[in-house]
Parts: structure tokens; sequence; C-alpha cells
């Protein structure tokens, strides 16, 4: 059965989600294109898809400590250098 309540914070999650849209990796710029026409018309929410965008906003939020262009650096990187701390011009996590 539809759930208006469900599917209306789906909907917030992808407004929230288009407005990083410069942050996302393609993977999840390609996911979030996909989820808008899913939900183009009101029907039950997968909760998968709902994890999926909360996901892609928790990873913008993890890449703003590094320095990280979606656009050019490699999707698959673990060891990324971290960006500088403001506070004392060294890199986070460094003493």
């Amino acid at each position: 059965m539809f759930n208006i309540t469900e599917y209306s914070e789906l909907l917030r999650l992808l407004e929230e989600t288009e407005a990083v849209e410069q942050a996302l990796m393609p993977n999840e710029l390609e996911m979030l294109r996909s989820l808008k026409a899913k939900y183009d018309e009101p029907m039950s929410v997968d909760p998968f898809d709902v994890t999926a965008l909360n996901v892609m906003l928790r990873n913008v939020e993890v890449r703003k400590s590094y320095r990280f262009d979606p656009k050019k650096d490699a999707g698959r990187v673990i060891d990324l250098p971290r960006a500088e701390d403001p506070k004392n011009g060294t890199e986070s996590g460094q003493n």
C-alpha cells in the first residue's frame, strides 16, 4: 500500500541530494538520476533507495575532509591526502 509519509521523505532526500549534485561521484550521480526517474510518479518506497540517498549525502560530508575533486580523482582510492586544517595550517589528523 502507498505510504505518503515515506514518499514525502524520499522526495525530501532527493531534493537534498540534488542540491549537492556537483559533489557526487559519477556512480552516485547515475543512481540519483535513476531514482529521480523511478519516483517521478507517487509509488511505494523501497527502503534500499532511502538508504542509498542517505549514504550519498553522508559520502559528500565525508569527502569534505579530503582534498578530493569528484570530477578528477579516482573513485576507489583508499589513502587520500587530507585537506589543510584552516585553524592551524596543517593537514587534518596531524599535530
